[in-house]
């Protein structure tokens, strides 16, 4: 019996998932959300997705995480109801492995597109000596990166740092966070594995 409500309440949350990417779609669309279709899952997605949209730390410049945050919330509780479902009892081991597992999933897609975002910035800059028109797209992703990759490069170099030479360096810290951070979720996985509740 309670297998089976389980087993529904994941369905019924993977359905939502959905749902909840077609309303982000349908953001990217003008005029989508003001169809029948549109209202009808605009009414059920936007008190769930706005949660997230109002809290400050998810966004960053002009760039909103809010949908990713959402949807991988909506994943994790899916995911921690199957393996309760599979199991059979609530193991706590399990979920917190689950959690992890999820959380360090979003960091990395997060870090990867950052990550690729930061190297054809570079690359672009090499291929023009350092130039870019004023009008070009590529000021705008300036706008928003170049503030945290000076950061970052400010940790290693203290003389004269370009913006070239600082995405570089962030670049760099990147592929050293994401295989750092890959080992530890691995053996802190591991670890919740271990927990015999």
């Amino acid at each position: 019996m309670i297998r089976t409500i389980l087993s529904v309440l994941a369905a019924a949350l993977s359905l939502y998932t959905i749902c909840c990417f077609a309303y982000i779609i349908m953001s990217w669309i003008p005029g989508l959300k003001f169809t029948k279709f549109g209202r009808v899952v605009s009414s059920l997605c936007e008190p769930y997705m706005g949660i997230f949209s109002r809290l400050g730390f998810t966004h960053i410049g002009n760039i909103d995480f809010s949908p990713i945050i959402s949807i991988g919330l909506l994943s994790l509780a899916s995911s921690i109801l199957g393996g309760i479902q599979a199991t059979g009892r609530i193991y706590f081991g399990g979920i917190l492995q689950t959690v992890i597992m999820m959380l360090w999933g979003i960091v990395q897609s997060l870090m990867g597109l950052f990550f690729l975002v930061i190297l054809i910035r570079w690359i672009i800059l090499a291929i023009h000596r350092g130039y870019t028109p004023y009008e070009s797209p590529w000021t705008q992703v300036d706008r928003m990166i170049s503030q945290f990759t000076y950061k970052v490069g400010r940790t290693f170099v203290k003389g004269n740092l370009t913006y070239q030479k600082s995405l570089l360096i962030t670049w760099i810290t990147l592929i050293v966070f994401l295989i750092a951070g890959n080992f530890l979720v691995r053996v802190l996985a591991v670890l919740c594995a271990s927990i015999p509740f």
